[in-house]
Formats: structure tokens, sequence, C-alpha cells
């Protein structure tokens, strides 16, 4: 999970780990990255709109390397014009933050089954 806010990435942790699912977490997609290098994910959930280097730019970065390519995804967001983006073009799946305290865990259940 990487989101550059703090109050975001402890909202989603307790809701995963609450469900029964191992976290990890990471303030922006440097960190992200050494994280996924030390070890495999099964799900990446990362905002798009973050400092340095943006949550789809991110997830670029992943699908360039054969390791990380198939990883599902899901996106979070606070901007209608992100959720249109990601739809339109990248085709991922994506949570208003407002709306993540209702539909996370189905969304993460969904993306994992593929």
């Amino acid at each position: 999970m990487v989101d550059d806010d703090p109050d975001v990435r402890a909202r989603v942790r307790r809701q995963l780990d609450h469900a029964g699912y191992e976290v990890i977490d990471a303030e922006d997609a440097k960190s992200a990255a050494a994280a996924l290098a030390e070890g495999a994910a099964d799900l990446i959930i990362a905002d798009i709109n973050m400092p340095k280097m943006s949550g789809d730019a991110f997830v670029a970065t992943l699908r360039a390397e054969e390791r990380t390519a198939q990883i599902p995804v899901i996106y979070l967001t606070a901007l209608e014009e992100d959720h249109e983006l990601v739809v339109k073009t990248l085709g991922y799946p994506v949570l208003a933050k407002a709306l993540m305290a209702r539909d996370l865990i189905p969304m993460v259940k969904r993306q994992l089954r593929r």
C-alpha cells in the first residue's frame, strides 16, 4: 500500500489487518519499490496523486519488470478526474478515498481472485 498521507495509510492498514490481510505500507513510490524488492506482493494499492512519482507512473515501472508485471492494482483517489483517467486509460479499479471504509475489502477480494 503506497500513499503519501499517513492517515490514509493507517485507515487502509486497519481495515486490511482486521480482514486478515498482511499489509506493508510505504509513503512514496521509492519506498514501495524497495519493499517490493525485498519480497513479493499479492496486490498493490496505490494513491494516484503523490509527490515525486505519481501512482500511475509507479505502476508503469512495475509493469516494466517481469517479476511485478502481473500484480493486481487498486488505485486510490480523492479526485473524480483521477477516477475517469484511470478507468478510461489504465483499466484498473479505482476507489475513492471517501468510500474506502465500505468498498475496500470487497474490491481487494475481487482483485486477489483475478
